[in-house]
């Protein structure tokens, strides 16, 4: 299982990186991240809210992009996100790829 993860912010790409699971490798967080993967059967659109996270309503757009396997499935995913702190409530630990 990998995925192939980017965030874009204000239309520059910023981060990217290569996310394996078999062993967890790729960013600070690989093994939370893709345990939360997991959880969900790589449908990163199935991750949980964090309902304890409270953002500031500051307009300043995400984009993720995920692309490669799961399960022997592929995957693409593709959203923007009103703010990088709305990013890590609705996706969890899978783009925190600056940490």
């Amino acid at each position: 299982d990998y995925l192939h993860l980017t965030v874009t912010r204000g239309g520059v790409r910023a981060d990217s990186t290569l996310l394996l699971c078999d062993p967890p490798l790729g960013h600070a967080r690989a093994a939370e991240a893709c345990a939360q993967l997991a959880a969900v059967e790589g449908d990163i659109s199935r991750l949980p809210q964090k309902k304890d996270m409270f953002c500031p309503m500051i307009y300043a757009p995400v984009v993720v992009h995920a692309r490669g396997r799961w399960g022997g499935h592929p995957v693409e995913y593709t959203q923007t996100f009103s703010s990088g702190c709305v990013m890590a409530a609705r996706t969890g630990s899978v783009f925190s790829l600056d940490d």
